[in-house]
């Protein structure tokens, strides 16, 4: 993990794609020059509140800024989506966590791979930061949004600019399919979905359930992240199990195996999911995934 530190963190724009959601553009220089994606940031946005973790959304390199994405779900988030007087952040630290498994492959293998994203929620901001890195090296990518409704369908018209195929699907059907995710893969051809060579989940545990056994029954190579759990929960021992190794999500993710993961066991703490941090020390079990690879569907750089 790096940690680059600026002067002051100007915030240069707020924007609201959806009700207690903003949207928030930051002048980060050297935090942006290092930014890869997968990789998140913390901020602290008064002296007094705790520091938030929170998805990258977008980088711009000229400006020397970085797009955040943030809900209010307590203090500390709720002073950042509804107070317009504060202009300034406290403090931001990072780039945190392990960058995503296509920072390590070859660029001509990211050109040649098809790739699937699986966004919902706070998800859709690491989906659109990663598909927009590929897109820069000439790669593409399908994705699927996810959301209870179409007012919460967030950054859909930013999807369609750059992927291939943006599939829809909303729990009251007010928008594309009417169903869950895994029943609108069901409808897919069977070879588009077999042509795969990774499927990439950001979002509620839950729908990353449903996309890791889907992945892990027709045997494609999957990642889930883990940023968004963090942001919303405001856990800051986030640990998971894997074999006889208890790891830090923060700090050894926040992406891993999507098929390894034991979601029910995630999922049964109901507390780490939104509320509270009270289970913050309680791990989350993983299936041992020593000596096994996604599936290796690309090669590695030297």
């Amino acid at each position: 993990m790096s940690k680059t530190r600026e002067t002051m963190f100007t915030v240069i724009s707020r924007k609201t794609p959806a009700r207690d959601i903003s949207q928030i553009e930051v002048f980060a220089p050297r935090i942006a020059s290092a930014l890869l994606p997968g990789q998140y940031v913390n901020v602290k946005p008064t002296t007094g509140s705790r520091y938030v973790s929170l998805p990258v959304m977008k980088v711009n390199h000229q400006a020397g800024t970085i797009g955040l994405l943030v809900q209010a779900v307590d203090e500390a988030t709720s002073l950042m989506v509804y107070n317009p007087e504060i202009f300034i952040f406290e403090d931001m630290t990072g780039p945190h966590g392990r960058p995503s498994l296509l920072t390590e492959c070859n660029d001509s293998e990211l050109v040649k791979a098809k790739f699937l994203f699986i966004a919902g929620g706070l998800g859709v901001a690491s989906a659109l930061m990663q598909i927009e890195w590929l897109n820069k090296i000439g790669g593409s990518a399908d994705v699927l949004l996810v959301a209870p409704s179409k007012s919460l369908l967030l950054f859909r018209d930013q999807f369609e600019k750059i992927c291939r195929n943006v599939f829809l699907a909303t729990d009251d059907g007010s928008v594309g399919f009417h169903g869950s995710v895994t029943q609108l893969l069901g409808l897919l051809p069977r070879d588009q979905v077999k042509g795969y060579d990774l499927i990439t989940t950001f979002g509620p545990l839950k729908m990353m359930k449903q996309v890791a056994d889907f992945a892990l029954n027709h045997g494609i190579p999957a990642t889930a992240g883990f940023v968004e759990l963090l942001s919303v929960s405001g856990l800051s021992g986030f640990r998971l199990d894997v074999g006889s190794e208890s790891l830090d999500a923060a700090t050894q993710g926040p992406e891993f195996d999507a098929r390894q993961v034991d979601f029910q066991h995630a999922i049964s703490r109901s507390s780490i999911s939104v509320t509270s941090g009270k289970d913050a020390e309680d791990a989350v079990k993983v299936r041992d995934i020593s000596g096994k690879s996604l599936g290796e569907p690309l090669s590695k750089q030297a």
